[in-house]
């Protein structure tokens, strides 16, 4: 049975059946699932897969519910990806480094680097959750001067792969910074800057991981789910 209802019961981040193995991962990859679901469901995996931002899925990792809207997510993950920093102090049986991925600024008003962001209606993600978040921090205090102050003046999203793509589509912002990858998926007008960061995603395998989770975690370095990473731009670093 069906209940999705425009503006009220719809679920962007949420994937699959939750009877399946249990997955969260980092929010940047949530146009691929459509295509790795259905390949993971063919070789015979049922999955669930939450899309959301790093910070929070260290939480989830670390045993805390999810809640949206009425609805709480009390189960734990057995799969995480997430940059391999936010890994440290996890109980893992496994990880593995899978793709790489570098910075960009999207916008309507031009841009050519980090600090012609200064002055404009700019939207940044929140280094508090978002890995992406930290690597901007660090890029404009190492190029462009006090970030604090900077920030002060921008809007620091919550969950930016959603709310970036929106604002700056709607006219609310004149740019934002998100990975290069959902720059070219929203097919905006974008910037790569020279002095640059790139990120990291690494799976992991939880401790409380069932023995049907494990097999899928060796599947996920396969060539078939390279070739969908690769199809939406992400480099593939494990070898």
């Amino acid at each position: 049975m069906k209940l999705t209802l425009s503006n009220f019961d719809v679920l962007e981040d949420f994937w699959g059946s939750t009877d399946g193995i249990k997955m969260s991962f980092s929010g940047n990859q949530w146009f691929v699932i459509p295509d790795l679901i259905p390949l993971l469901n063919k070789k015979g995996f049922t999955v669930y897969i939450e899309t959301i931002p790093p910070g929070i899925v260290r939480k989830r990792a670390e045993g805390e519910n999810l809640k949206v809207g009425n609805l709480e997510i009390t189960f734990k993950p057995e799969i995480v990806s997430l940059p391999p920093s936010l890994l440290e102090g996890l109980k893992v049986k496994k990880m593995r480094e899978y793709v790489e991925n570098e910075l960009a600024i999207v916008y309507s008003s031009k841009v050519n680097d980090w600090c012609d962001l200064k002055g404009k209606k700019v939207a940044i993600p929140n280094p508090e959750t978002e890995g992406i978040g930290v690597l901007f921090k660090q890029l404009y205090e190492e190029y462009c001067g006090n970030y604090e102050e900077f920030a002060s003046s921008a809007y620091l999203t919550r969950v930016h792969h959603r709310e970036i793509p929106y604002m700056l589509s709607k006219g609310l912002i004149e740019a934002g910074v998100v990975w290069k990858t959902e720059a070219t998926y929203w097919k905006f007008n974008y910037v790569v800057p020279t002095i640059n960061k790139k990120g990291r995603l690494a799976f992991a395998l939880l401790s409380n991981a069932s023995e049907i989770a494990e097999v899928l975690f060796d599947y996920l370095f396969s060539l078939d789910v390279k070739t969908i990473y690769e199809k939406y731009g992400f480099k593939w670093i494990s070898t």
